[in-house]
């Protein structure tokens, strides 16, 4: 169980002696879901902390206009939408669903107040991670570039994306993108082909996979 806290990020740098309290007073689930079970959905109340211990996730946000969503896969380990437990809106902003056999652990919200709270470690590595959150969107709108239409195909990808890690599929008819970029339809498919030259991406019938955002962030 120790080793198994010390994984995750909101535990790590927490004594033996801590850990040995959180273990006595707060309840643990441990959950597994087998492939393409569904975890949660987006729009779901997010009442718990969520940690994924093993396998993968596929992760997909569909935009409240309806004409595109954006999926990715979440490696383990790694704690799911913390930031979603708390303001105006406490729900899960994508549709989790396992990639493979998966592993999940959660604890009830209510133990952040009651006793999860009295540790100065916890509190330090969650005010990170909501900052973390906060930085990248800071760095997310301030990398625009307006001038150039890859640049702003990449600002809008980038800006999807919850790590630079991983495969991502945009899923969107070439129509709908070329009015999200403000670009002619033509001018649009010519980026993704000249992309898909150079091994940067796979297009496919209304979705276009990007294997490496770094690469791109990169032009």
């Amino acid at each position: 169980m120790y080793d198994t806290l010390l994984q995750l990020p909101l535990f790590q740098g927490m004594s033996k002696a801590e850990l040995s309290e959180v273990i006595e007073k707060v309840k643990f689930h441990f959950l597994k879901y087998a492939d393409k079970e569904i975890l949660f959905s987006q729009g779901d109340v997010c009442g718990k902390l969520v940690f994924l211990l093993s396998g993968d996730l596929v992760a997909e946000t569909t935009a409240p206009c309806g004409t595109f969503s954006f999926e990715e896969v979440i490696e383990h380990p790694t704690i799911i939408e913390p930031y979603s437990l708390f303001g105006k809106s406490q729900t899960f902003k994508s549709t989790y669903t396992a990639r493979g056999d998966v592993g999940v652990l959660t604890i009830d919200k209510q133990y952040i107040y009651t006793e999860l709270d009295r540790y100065e470690v916890f509190r330090m590595n969650f005010f990170n991670l909501l900052c973390s959150k906060v930085e990248q969107q800071h760095e997310y709108v301030w990398s625009i570039d307006a001038q150039q239409l890859e640049g702003r195909l990449i600002h809008l990808v980038r800006g999807l994306c919850t790590s630079l890690h991983g495969v991502k599929v945009l899923k969107v008819k070439m129509d709908d993108l070329a009015n999200l970029l403000d670009d002619t339809r033509l001018n649009v498919s010519c980026v993704l082909n000249k992309w898909q030259e150079e091994g940067l991406i796979e297009m496919r019938r209304k979705e276009f996979v990007f294997h490496d955002i770094a690469q791109l962030r990169a032009i």
